[in-house]
């Protein structure tokens, strides 16, 4: 019973820390790393976490807890809004289920998919973003503006943050996955036939 437990506190404590750590690390140096967050990939792994909804709820409380962090250190009450709330909430709903679908895939192919997740919540909150934000004309140009180059005027473009979140979802779904296997190996070594031949 403790194991099961101490496997899934272990990753849960691990990517909380960096999570916090990351928040500030990114709220203060914004223009140097932005979007280089150990958020997506909590929720990408959610499925080892804990089983079915819970996978997503975990994520979910620590998201609740320091999404106030970025907004409050780079004086941006406008990311409090519940509108970014609703579509940040959707778009790492739609990470988790593609993570949860690909969950008993071998490592690189998760890896791949947090790639792939990366790409998808930059898509629906880049979307989201052009459709809500009177920053950017409701025209193609205007999607691709979002996408790819963001506000005009801004002094970093929307395919840095792309970038970042790609680099930091492939980074910390990898430490996620190393976090398990020491654990799973002390798992597999305590059920009868599963330990290895000496």
């Amino acid at each position: 019973m403790l194991a099961p437990m101490k496997s899934r506190l272990i990753p849960i404590l691990v990517v909380a820390a960096l999570l916090v750590v990351f928040r500030i690390f990114g709220s203060v140096f914004s223009e140097a790393v932005p979007n280089f967050q150990p958020l997506a990939a909590l929720f990408f792994c959610g499925f080892l976490l804990a089983p079915g909804w819970r996978g997503f709820a975990i994520p979910a409380g620590i998201y609740f807890l320091t999404f106030p962090l970025p907004a409050l250190l780079q004086g941006r009450a406008d990311w409090l809004s519940p509108g970014v709330l609703v579509v940040s909430l959707f778009a790492f709903g739609a990470m988790f289920l593609l993570g949860s679908k690909l969950r008993p895939s071998r490592p690189a192919t998760l890896l791949g998919g947090a790639v792939a997740a990366a790409v998808l919540f930059h898509l629906i909150t880049n979307t989201a973003a052009w459709l809500g934000s009177p920053l950017y004309p409701n025209t193609l140009p205007g999607l691709w503006q979002s996408l790819w180059t963001g506000p005009a005027g801004s002094p970093v473009p929307s395919w840095v943050f792309l970038r970042n979140l790609v680099a930091a979802n492939f980074l910390f779904t990898a430490i996620l996955l190393a976090s398990r296997v020491p654990m799973t190996l002390a798992q597999s070594r305590a059920i009868p036939g599963l330990t290895p031949a000496r």
